[in-house]
C-alpha cells in the first residue's frame, strides 16, 4: 500500500511538472493607436461601444504584433458601468489569440483578467488567461498565460 501511495505521489508530481512545462507566457505592451466610443463617454448607455486598435511591443520596444478590440456597454449608471469585450492579438507568422470577458471602463491602474477563448495557427489550441493592466489612456500592459 505504501508503494502504491508513493508511486501515485510521484506520478502526480510528474504530471504537474509536465503541465507546468507546457504553459507559456507572452508579455507585451499595447500602445493604443486609434480609439472611438460610439456614445457620450460622460454618460454611457447600454449598447454604446468602445473600439480600440493597438500595436504590440516586447520588452525591447520592438513591435511584435497588432490588436483590436470591441467592448459593448452592458451596464450603465446608476449601476456600475460594465463592458463586455472581445479582443484579438495578432502575432505575424504565429497567429492570433482571441480573448474576452467583462471589464470596467479602462482607467489607469485597473487590472482586468480575460479568458482566452482560442486562437489560430500556433495558438489554435490555447486556453488560459489574458491579464491587462491599464498604464495610461494610451498604454496597457498585457500578459498572456497560455496553456
Amino acid at each position: 500500500m505504501a508503494r502504491l501511495l508513493t508511486l501515485s505521489v510521484c506520478v502526480l508530481a510528474l504530471v504537474a511538472t509536465l503541465a507546468e512545462a507546457k504553459s507559456d507566457r507572452i508579455h507585451v505592451t499595447a500602445k493604443i493607436v486609434e480609439t472611438t466610443f460610439t456614445g457620450d463617454l460622460a454618460h454611457p448607455q447600454i449598447g454604446d461601444q468602445l473600439i480600440n486598435t493597438v500595436e504590440l511591443f516586447d520588452k525591447h520596444e520592438k513591435e511584435v504584433g497588432t490588436g483590436a478590440g470591441a467592448c459593448t456597454v452592458v451596464s450603465a449608471p446608476p449601476r456600475e458601468p460594465l463592458l463586455l469585450c472581445l479582443v484579438t492579438a495578432v502575432f505575424p507568422k504565429k497567429g492570433q489569440i482571441i480573448f474576452g470577458g467583462a471589464a470596467p471602463f479602462p482607467t489607469p491602474g485597473a487590472v482586468v483578467t480575460f479568458g482566452i477563448l482560442g486562437g489560430t495557427d500556433d495558438f489554435r489550441k490555447v486556453r488560459g488567461e489574458a491579464v491587462l493592466t491599464v498604464i495610461s489612456d494610451k498604454l496597457q500592459d498585457a500578459v498572456f498565460e497560455l496553456e
